[in-house]
């Protein structure tokens, strides 16, 4: 099992949610793929790539086939793509080595350059997630159903969790640690005490809430999710930055 990475230029993208019935991901992702490949990047979907807990399978077998082409056409160049476990897609876990040409990991330790760079999905500094599992895996698939009714409920939910934050940090002021809008502080102390391990950056995704944040002894990345917008991390030895994909543009 490979955790330890050394490249000289990466990508990372999260939260596809390929198979869900919302998600529109395909087209997009498969001319980043193809760009990425084009560009000698390495790549790591960091988690929920594929739709396992609120899935169609229908849909995934419309989505896949088209994306794995465009994942090979990557290692055909000499480049490698790692896939990082999520909590939609945890029954990866099982399959923690290489998977066709797909290299599995719980997580990545990414070195670049003179950085070090930790890429993990997140859902295990979800307080939620860790707390009640169960509850968290029966409203996942409970939410599903609504998502085939309209798929405004997931845009409301997101806003909900933005409009949550800014609620808290209003009513706690300056004792409240500071976060991505719509995301709970946990990940920022988490990502707080991963850098404090000798890591420059720490790279989740998990809460579809794209940004970044810097910490004492680091940064911290969220790469959002792609049901809302094709936002990815760029890593090269120069630095990491959050990017949004434009199919003519690139990085």
């Amino acid at each position: 099992m490979i955790i330890d990475v050394t490249t000289e230029k990466m990508v990372v993208i999260s939260d596809l949610h390929l198979g869900n019935p919302f998600s529109e991901a395909k087209k997009s992702l498969i001319e980043f793929l193809y760009w990425a490949a084009e560009n000698k990047y390495d790549v790591c979907i960091n988690g929920d790539g594929l739709e396992i807990a609120q899935v169609s399978f229908r849909k995934m077998a419309e989505d896949v086939p088209e994306v794995f082409r465009a994942v090979k056409a990557i290692t055909k160049a000499g480049n490698r793509v790692f896939y990082v476990v999520g909590n939609h897609d945890i029954v990866l876990e099982n399959f923690l080595e290489d998977w066709g040409p797909l290299t599995l990991a719980p997580f990545l330790n990414v070195k670049c350059g003179k950085q070090r760079i930790r890429i993990e999905h997140g859902h295990l500094y979800d307080p939620f997630f860790v707390k009640r599992p169960d509850l968290y895996e029966f409203l996942t698939w409970l939410g599903g159903f609504a998502l085939m009714v309209s798929p405004r409920i997931y845009k409301a939910w997101i806003k909900f969790e933005e409009l949550k934050s800014r609620l808290r940090r209003r009513f706690r002021g300056s004792s409240e640690v500071p976060c991505l809008p719509g995301e709970h502080p946990d990940f920022v102390i988490a990502a707080e005490e991963i850098c404090s391990r000798g890591f420059d950056a720490i790279i989740f995704g998990h809460t579809h809430h794209p940004g970044t944040i810097d910490l004492p002894q680091g940064r911290y990345f969220n790469s959002g999710s792609w049901m809302i917008s094709p936002t990815y991390i760029g890593i090269t030895n120069q630095d990491v930055v959050l990017s949004q994909f434009e199919a003519d543009k690139g990085l």
